[in-house]
């Protein structure tokens, strides 16, 4: 059933806007305030405490509605509560020009506009972030917990990392570096793994000596490390916006089959 989920998932977000429809985090402003009015004085609303008090009660009521709903309609309504919950965790990845829109702008606009074009692919690839590590928090880390923990390993990972991008009172502050030092920790193994699958995608002398010689680098340095495999699975000078997003892309294939045939083979040995 987990395949299955995330390859509905990923074509629903991938191709339709019903990710965008359903994908609404303002609430959780709201739940923070409360949150912080509320424990914001005892040691419930500080530090890793307060961080565990906005983040487990949700994956809780999550994981406990995902086991009511398997026994209800053969496991239906645990089919779907799961996809749903996976695709409102699922974050919004920018918009790449491709090399072939580019040139059809450059055709029939003026030189400025096709320059303006192109640097709006560019600005759109980097938002927070590389273009990489956007795909890595907004899609894949999203499904390695889903996988891992299902429904409730989605929550927990978008939680997190929304909670780490909260704009806090000073006297907050504690809860925002401990979800910092959290979501690092929770990106730790997703990075390594998707390395490894550039290592796969890529160039694969280079990208493994890259991904094995700096595979025990500390959590807060996810990004450079996997900016680090990206640049040896890419040819020196290929490193555009456009390359770099079907790299991710093939890694992600590669991701997916692989999860695939560990389903077909668990299906088998039942």
């Amino acid at each position: 059933m987990i395949i299955i989920v995330v390859l509905l998932c990923l074509a629903l977000n991938r191709f339709t806007p019903m990710g965008k429809w359903v994908r609404n985090y303002g609430w959780l402003n709201r739940y923070f305030e409360y949150h912080h009015k509320w424990l914001g004085t005892t040691p419930f609303g500080k530090g890793v405490l307060g961080l565990l008090m906005g983040i487990v009660p949700a994956v809780v009521v999550v994981a406990i509605l995902q086991w009511i709903l398997m026994y209800f309609v053969w496991g239906i309504a645990a089919f779907v509560f799961a996809a749903a919950v996976l695709l409102y965790a699922l974050g919004v990845m920018p918009t790449i020009a491709t090399d072939n829109s580019t040139q059809k702008a450059s055709k029939t606009t003026t030189i400025e506009d096709a320059a303006r074009h192109e640097g709006a692919a560019v600005v759109a690839a980097k938002g927070k972030g590389s273009l990489l590590w956007q795909a890595q928090t907004n899609t894949f880390a999203v499904l390695f917990w889903f996988v891992l923990m299902g429904p409730a390993g989605a929550v927990l990972y978008r939680f997190s990392r929304l909670l780490s991008e909260q704009h806090y009172a000073e006297d907050s502050l504690k809860i925002r570096d401990a979800a910092i030092s959290w979501v690092s920790y929770l990106d730790w193994v997703p990075v390594r793994l998707l390395g490894l699958c550039f290592v796969l995608a890529g160039r694969f002398e280079s990208t493994f000596k890259v991904w094995w010689g700096q595979i025990i680098a500390a959590p807060k340095n996810n990004e450079t490390y996997l900016d680090a495999c990206s640049h040896a699975a890419l040819e020196s000078g290929q490193e555009t916006p456009q390359r770099q997003w079907a790299l991710y892309q093939r890694a992600l294939l590669i991701f997916l089959i692989i999860l695939s045939l560990l389903s077909l083979a668990a299906w088998a040995h039942q």
